[in-house]
């Protein structure tokens, strides 16, 4: 299988979901878009789409500076992330819902065990989330003890004594780390369900992160005042990420709130991002930004789709090969020397 054939599949097999276009920008036309009218986003952004638009939007506009007169040199992609030795500074995103939103293309546990395990096999590392589907049987847990603990468990933010008890299990489970996806409270699907989502406040986020030995993410911070909470926390890590744009519509993208988060964090914690990111090139631009990590997310499930395992380890070595393409043509040697220097 080779990449083409991947996505060719994953067309075929999404019909209705995702066209699996060359361009995945939220462009309102495109079926993924369609599915906002009084029902899930599905693959698509909440309302007109805006927040997923924004994304795609604020990555466009940021340049890349080439250099090329200077000593040869192979780019070395690898970075640590959670005391882990990665491949590259590249990680799945943590997806989850596939019967609500992508209904009938594959199971929950296929999904899972097909990011986790792909991600392991092109030498990174998948996030796992959780949601209506998933409360009560954790198929990205079971994934993630199946690779060995090789993932990040992230939780929907229920009430804190549930919480609390799922991510002891994920520590039972030694998973790489745990994580809270903050702006997931604004599902209603979890509330239907029995099992309602809250806003967290700043010493329950403390509660959290001292609840655990493992390092603590919390995710979905686009506000330099929720980073300065997430910071005081003592959590390991800050996800920057509007949710793909699938819950709140009209915010600004990733790439625009990023510096001032990044500013605001101080280098007190890791900091990891999403977004549009659809190649090494925009990785390589939200590194710049001041990011340590950043996150993919729709690819990923349409390379499962498309391919299962190994088409979600195709997929990332093709984000790793062009993460490697941008370093060599922005005089980039490591990822250590990525800066806002490579942005015009």
């Amino acid at each position: 299988m080779n990449l083409h054939e991947m996505r060719d599949q994953a067309r075929d097999k999404l019909k209705g979901t995702c066209g699996v276009f060359r361009v995945c920008d939220g462009d309102p036309t495109h079926v993924c878009m369609g599915l906002k009218y009084g029902d899930v986003p599905g693959m698509g952004g909440a309302g007109s789409g805006r927040s997923f638009y924004n994304n795609f939007l604020a990555l466009e506009r940021l340049h890349l500076r080439t250099r090329v007169v200077g000593p040869a040199f192979t780019p070395d992609t690898s970075s640590e992330l959670f005391g882990l030795r990665l491949s590259m500074p590249i990680i799945g995103a943590s997806t989850s819902g596939m019967r609500t939103s992508i209904k009938g293309a594959m199971t929950e546990e296929q999904l899972c065990e097909s990011t986790v395990l792909g991600c392991k096999a092109a030498g990174t590392l998948s996030g796992r989330g959780d949601g209506a589907d998933t409360i009560e049987h954790n198929p990205g847990l079971a994934a993630i003890q199946k690779a060995g603990g090789w993932g990040i468990q992230v939780y929907k933010p229920v009430e804190q004594g549930l919480l609390l008890e799922r991510i002891r299990r994920a520590e039972e489970a030694k998973v790489t780390a745990v994580g809270v996806d903050l702006d997931g409270f604004g599902s209603i699907n979890m509330a239907k369900i029995g099992y309602p989502v809250y806003r967290k406040t700043p010493e329950e986020l403390r509660e959290i992160v001292r609840s655990t030995r493992l390092p603590v993410v919390f995710k979905g911070v686009m506000d330099v005042e929720d980073a300065r909470h997430v910071v005081d926390s003592g959590a390991a890590a800050i996800g920057v990420s509007n949710h793909g744009g699938r819950v709140l519509d009209y915010t600004p993208g990733v790439a625009e709130v990023l510096p001032g988060i990044v500013d605001a964090c101080g280098g007190k914690l890791t900091v990891i991002a999403d977004g549009a990111v659809r190649s090494g090139f925009d990785a390589l631009k939200l590194l710049a930004l001041g990011a340590d990590a950043v996150m993919v997310g729709r690819p990923l499930i349409q390379s499962a789709v498309g391919g299962g395992v190994e088409g979600v380890r195709l997929h990332m070595e093709f984000m790793r090969e062009t993460l490697a393409q941008a370093m060599r043509l922005t005089d980039c040697p490591d990822v250590a020397s990525i800066g806002r220097h490579v942005l015009c």
